[in-house]
């Protein structure tokens, strides 16, 4: 990690006053490149050495963005003028943080920003329809420390077209003999799809990426296949992949899966009912990972007719539901039911899972959601991923008897 320092000292103060505290810095970032003109960095950390210099924070704090890590320690007015800085963005709606540098840890970075130094690749524009999921890229790299790098989707589709068929039939074959029931496709379709999760690898290999999310729409024109069954592969291996370049989604995804090594499932919520006390809430989409699954079928993609999409069928298990969203994704919500077994629909995508929640959801879910994807992951892990949440400074929100009834979550 690098972090760049930004010295606050008072006019009338020594500049020998900040050395014991810039040494500081370095002696509890021993494993960081610390300096105050290094480039590119991943942090900047404000230490404010002396009282009276509020004005200077001010004067320079635009070139910047949040949040603002100021720094203090016990000597010269150092906490006094910090406290003024951070009530300055707080009237300014802007995020800081005051540090002690006598505890400031390389542990703390790691815990507040999990992604950090992670490179997101977007492979397309976000889908035309996520019109509550689209946030700038400024914002990624302000709330996760997350790098942003997008890659438009003509690249993985010429990577296809020279990709031979060879090379992905062999995996078809495994996968056809892994599959419960093959409907409607055969093994050249399979190895279309595959030949495209190549693609991505290829994408994913040169670009240096950690996670991707693609605009999966877009090749089934000139391809005549669809992406659902390379991301379902690329989520089995450990690369979480999310589809319709939904960037929110795809961070949640990750964010599931380092807080309980679980392999994630993006979904729609497709259909929701009330039975007295509980809701049955049934998560459809066409990329499960088969890992995640006790057995699967192979079909068609569901909106196309065309390609691959997984089918996946599912024990009836403990599952945690997960979305971060709101303004500025600053929100989440953590939610555990139960899945239980659903009644294969052609009218929805292809893996359809029920899972049962409590009622108390029923607000959030028919008037206040933070976006039509969600992220279920297998297991109780409701408390794992508060923690981590919470670490991150993203609020989780409360579904106790007082808040069950409603209020904006956003």
């Amino acid at each position: 990690m690098k972090a760049k320092i930004i010295q606050l000292i008072s006019d009338i103060s020594s500049k020998e006053t900040g050395r014991p505290f810039i040494e500081k810095i370095k002696q509890k970032l021993p494993e960081w490149n610390v300096s105050t003109s290094v480039k590119n960095p991943d942090f900047v950390l404000f230490a404010v050495i002396t009282g009276g210099t509020e004005n200077k924070f001010k004067e320079i704090y635009k070139k910047y963005s949040p949040p603002y890590f100021i720094l203090f320690n016990e000597f010269n007015n150092s906490l006094p003028a910090a406290t003024e800085i951070l009530s300055f963005l707080n009237m300014q709606n802007l995020e800081g943080e005051l540090i002690d540098v006598n505890n400031l840890s390389a542990e703390y970075f790691k815990k507040r920003f999990p992604l950090s130094g992670k490179t997101l690749g977007v492979i397309g524009e976000p889908s035309d329809w996520l019109i509550a999921s689209t946030y700038p890229d400024a914002l990624y790299k302000e709330r996760f420390n997350v790098k942003v790098k997008h890659i438009p989707i003509e690249e993985p589709i010429e990577i296809f077209k020279r990709i031979p068929d060879k090379e992905a039939e062999k995996l078809s074959r495994k996968l056809v003999k892994n599959a419960n029931h093959i409907y409607g496709i055969n093994l050249y379709e399979i190895t279309k799809a595959l030949k495209f999760y190549f693609a991505l690898k290829t994408a994913i290999k040169k670009h240096d990426l950690d996670f991707i999310t693609v605009r999966c729409f877009d090749i089934i024109k000139p391809l005549k296949t669809t992406g659902c069954l390379a991301l379902s592969i690329l989520n089995d291996e450990g690369v979480t992949a999310g589809c319709e370049a939904d960037v929110p989604a795809a961070l949640t995804m990750e964010i599931a899966r380092e807080a309980s090594s679980e392999i994630p499932f993006m979904a729609n919520v497709s259909y929701i009912k009330k039975n007295r006390n509980k809701l049955l809430i049934n998560f459809a989409h066409c990329t499960i990972a088969t890992k995640f699954v006790k057995a699967f079928n192979l079909r068609t993609h569901f909106e196309s007719g065309q390609g691959v999409g997984i089918e996946g069928k599912f024990e009836e298990t403990p599952v945690t539901i997960v979305r971060i969203g709101g303004k500025e994704m600053k929100k989440a919500v953590v939610i555990t039911g139960t899945s239980k077994k659903s009644r294969f629909s052609t009218h929805r995508c292809r893996s359809q899972l029920n899972v049962e929640v409590d009622a108390k959801y029923e607000n959030y879910f028919l008037k206040f959601p933070l976006g039509n994807h969600h992220i279920i992951i297998k297991g109780s892990h409701k408390k794992e991923v508060e923690e981590y949440l919470s670490d991150m400074h993203i609020d989780t929100v409360s579904f106790d008897q007082n808040n069950k009834t409603g209020g904006s979550y956003a």
